[in-house]
């Protein structure tokens, strides 16, 4: 039961992640389209988005085996 609530605080940590990344990369796209920022503003997107992705995936195979996430293995 506790590596089930344990993948389910990663999977609420991907989400977050998520959406504390994705949705400001988001914006700063159609801030770009619409001229409001200059063209290099893609470099920040795109490293924003990739960190976001690396740590989306890594909480989602968190969350997958069951680990908490801050926490490297399994609780015994």
């Amino acid at each position: 039961m506790r590596a089930f609530f344990d993948g389910l605080l990663s999977f609420a940590a991907a989400v977050a992640t998520a959406a504390l990344t994705l949705i400001p990369a988001y914006y700063a796209w159609m801030s770009i389209d619409a001229g409001f920022a200059p063209q290099w503003v893609w470099i920040n997107i795109s490293g924003l988005s990739l960190a976001a992705a690396v740590m989306i995936f890594v909480l989602l195979r968190k969350a997958k085996d069951g680990v908490a996430p801050l926490r490297a293995r399994r609780r015994r």
